[in-house]
């Protein structure tokens, strides 16, 4: 349903804004491990990542957005799809994303101190998060007031530097067979891919925002769009300037602010190290601490966890979850956890959170009949369950590489926690605590029965 112009929501530009903004910080923080892993062949690998993690594992998400106004972001899409249990049990398998925060607030850390070496790493972090944090508790309207302007910025900067680094390349960057090239074969080559295309799927979380949009069903799915293609200029003209623009010996496990170091200096290294990768961090955490409250704070509201959690402040924002996440941004930082290690702990169990928006995927034209067949985005039956095919064999084969990237303690980590927080799902559902309400509606205006 179009929101009325008393009641105007977030438009076009302000969800392009928070959707490519909470992405384009994926390039900043991953970039190290892209080089290590593949050398030259980074921004492949970051091109293949974005098509798949920004575009084709979020098309149940894009089509179920072209379809409802909803709120709980992916928790709603799950439950009114698979039922109650399992959307309860999506819900407490996204709590770890929190602490994908702690991966760019810690990247902001190190961009800080690369700047202005006297001031420590740590305190840069947490002092960054923190002003971030405040600002999202006056409300999603404080929160995009400050991401569109440092979204543009970010933008521009970087693809000025994309221009620039195109100029100062190594011979043979385009030369794939090339020394350099695929530096750990074809295995090292898909270990890239996988480290790094859970940032490239942010743009989807966007839709945590569909209740507060304007014309959510066309504006959710073309935000979403638009943010990937966004991403994929950025991601893969950084990715090669910075694999190419040293010997990759030199370069790969570098940060990008040490390759910007060897193509800027002066005022202009500083101007574009704070315009760009820092503000680029900052867009992250910044519309990050709403979109990925948004299925804790559906399932909060549901009774999935103690109702207590989902207070909220006179802005009507849930104080105690933002306040939860920023915790966990800083004291890891203040305890010195590696980027390395926050994204064990997230990469793998949100591909497996990720299978049940794929078989929620599966249900919707089936059990969506009509609000399908209305959807801008509508295809043949006999196109959408093959495309859901290949969706689903890359979800496997991207779990698979998932668990080749951590270390096996990582991974039983991983398997006891995905497996308690659905028996704590099971539990809270079978002794009557959850009361499931979904906030949801089509175009006509009616909401579909659970």
């Amino acid at each position: 349903m179009k929101k009325t112009n008393s009641e105007k929501g977030l438009g076009l530009f302000a969800l392009v804004s928070i959707s490519a903004g909470s992405s384009l910080a994926g390039v900043i923080s991953t970039l190290t491990l892209a080089t290590e892993q593949t050398g030259r062949a980074a921004w492949l690998a970051y091109a293949v990542a974005v098509v798949i993690g920004g575009v084709l594992r979020v098309l149940p998400i894009i089509f179920f957005a072209s379809m409802f106004r909803y709120k709980g972001g992916n928790y709603a899409m799950t439950t009114v799809a698979l039922g109650e249990l399992m959307g309860g049990i999506y819900a407490l398998w996204w709590l770890p994303m929190f602490l994908s925060r702690g991966t760019v607030a810690s990247a902001l850390g190190q961009y800080v101190n690369s700047i202005f070496p006297g001031i420590p790493t740590m305190w840069a972090g947490v002092a960054i998060t923190t002003v971030l944090y405040v600002v999202n508790l006056f409300g999603t309207q404080s929160m995009t007031r400050l991401q569109k302007p440092l979204t543009t910025i970010a933008m521009i900067v970087l693809g000025a530097f994309t221009l620039l680094g195109l100029f100062h390349l190594q011979d043979g960057s385009l030369a794939l067979t090339s020394p350099g090239y695929f530096s750990n074969g074809a295995l090292g080559y898909l270990l890239a891919i996988t480290l790094v295309i859970q940032s490239t799927s942010a743009p989807s979380l966007v839709c945590g925002f569909s209740w507060e949009a304007e014309d959510p069903q066309r504006n959710i799915p073309r935000a979403i769009f638009l943010s990937a293609g966004i991403v994929f200029l950025i991601y893969v003209g950084i990715s090669f300037v910075a694999s190419n623009l040293l010997p990759i010996e030199e370069a790969a496990g570098k940060p990008l602010t040490f390759l910007a170091q060897n193509l800027l200096s002066g005022t202009v290294l500083v101007v574009f190290l704070i315009a760009g990768p820092l503000l680029t961090l900052c867009t992250s955490v910044n519309s990050g601490m709403t979109s990925i409250a948004a299925p804790v704070i559906g399932a909060i509201r549901n009774g999935w966890l103690p109702r207590t959690l989902g207070r909220t402040n006179k802005h009507g924002v849930p104080w105690i979850i933002y306040t939860a996440m920023w915790l966990i941004c800083v004291i890891p930082m203040m305890l010195g956890v590696s980027l390395k290690a926050f994204t064990a702990y997230t990469v793998m169990t949100q591909r497996i959170s990720g299978m049940l928006l794929l078989l929620s995927g599966f249900r919707i034209p089936t059990k969506f009949k009509e609000q399908w067949k209305r959807s801008a985005l509508h295809i043949p039956n006999c196109i959408y369950y093959p495309l859901l095919t290949v969706i689903a064999c890359i979800e496997i084969g991207t779990l698979i590489m998932s668990i080749r990237t951590i270390p096996f303690a990582a991974f039983i980590g991983n398997m006891v926690l995905v497996m308690l927080l659905a028996l704590y799902a099971w539990i809270r559902y079978q002794t009557g605590k959850t009361n499931v309400q979904i906030l949801i509606e089509d175009e006509t205006g009616q909401s579909p029965i659970l």
